[in-house]
C-alpha cells in the first residue's frame, strides 16, 4: 500500500512539472523598452516605481540608460554598456554591444534592483579581520591580574 502511494505521488509530480516549469518563462525575456522608458515617463532619477507586467509586480528606480531605436532581440537588456553609455555623456545616440553597433538614445527608465559588486563585499568582510589584528597585540600588552597573596593570621 505504501508503494502504492509513493508511485502515485512521483506520477502526480511528474504531470506537474511543466507547469512549475512555464513560470519562470514569464521573466526570462522581458526587456521591453517601451515599457520601461513609459514607467519613468515624468519622473525624476531615483525615483521609485513599480508596474505590472505579465502577472509581476516589477519594483525599481527611474535611472539613466541607453535604449536601442530598434528592437534588436539579440539584446537582454542586462549589458553593462546599457547602463555605462549614460554615465558619462547622457547624448549618447550609439553604444558597441557585443561587437555590434547599437543605435538609440539616452533616458530614464526602469532598473531593478541589482546586487552590490563583490569587491565590496570582500572589503567589508576584511576589514573586521584587520580590526582584530591591530587589538591582539594590545591585549597581550596589558598587565594581567595577578591574585594577591592571601595573609597569614598568626
Amino acid at each position: 500500500m505504501n508503494k502504492n502511494i509513493f508511485l502515485s505521488s512521483i506520477l502526480c509530480g511528474l504531470c506537474l512539472t511543466p507547469f512549475a516549469a512555464s513560470a519562470n518563462d514569464k521573466v526570462e525575456k522581458v526587456y521591453d523598452t517601451q515599457r520601461y522608458q513609459k514607467a519613468c515617463k515624468g519622473k525624476s532619477q531615483g525615483a521609485q516605481v513599480s508596474f505590472a507586467y505579465r502577472g509581476i509586480i516589477w519594483n525599481g528606480t527611474c535611472e539613466p540608460q541607453f535604449f536601442p531605436s530598434v528592437k534588436n532581440s539579440s539584446i537582454a537588456g542586462d549589458e553593462p554598456e546599457l547602463t555605462s553609455a549614460c554615465s558619462g555623456d547622457t547624448g549618447a545616440t550609439t553604444v558597441n554591444i557585443n561587437g555590434t553597433e547599437v543605435k538609440g538614445k539616452c533616458t530614464l527608465g526602469f532598473m531593478a534592483p541589482r546586487p552590490s559588486s563583490q569587491p565590496q563585499m570582500q572589503m567589508q568582510q576584511s576589514q573586521p579581520q584587520m580590526h582584530m589584528q591591530h587589538a591582539q597585540p594590545e591585549m597581550q600588552t596589558q598587565p594581567q591580574m595577578q591574585p594577591k597573596p592571601e595573609m597569614q593570621s598568626q
